[in-house]
């Protein structure tokens, strides 16, 4: 199944968001070495430098500042909102609600952070 996103949207792209969940590179240019460095990131273990090298072959030295700035900001700000418990809001929960069950995001660990969100 094809989800759009918001931002493939605004640039008229097709982006395939169950790559999120199944893999692959989503439709976005270089968005496997994208995504593995972000898994990579996060988990901060020994396929963090293979995984930056091969972003860096693809996008560049100011490319990979640029994705771990991004990692950067999406883990404070979901680390921010888990420690405060702010909930998920309806202007984000309602339009994403119709992909929760079809990506099966429920079944990541930090689905516990939004309690229902897929069954509301």
């Amino acid at each position: 199944m094809t989800l759009l996103g918001a931002s493939s949207a605004a640039t008229d792209d097709e982006v395939r968001l169950a790559a999120a969940v199944d893999g692959g590179d989503a439709g976005v240019g270089h968005g496997g070495e994208l995504a593995a460095f972000a898994e990579a990131s996060w988990r901060r273990d020994e396929t963090l430098e293979t995984a930056r090298e091969a972003l860096r072959a693809g996008v560049g030295d100011d490319g990979v500042t640029e994705a771990s700035l991004t990692v950067a900001i999406f883990r404070s700000l979901n680390l921010g909102a888990d420690a405060s418990g702010i909930p998920l809001d309806e202007s984000f929960s309602g339009p994403t609600r119709g992909f929760v069950d079809t990506l099966g995001i429920d079944q990541f660990a930090t689905a516990r952070n939004s309690p229902g969100f897929s069954r509301t």
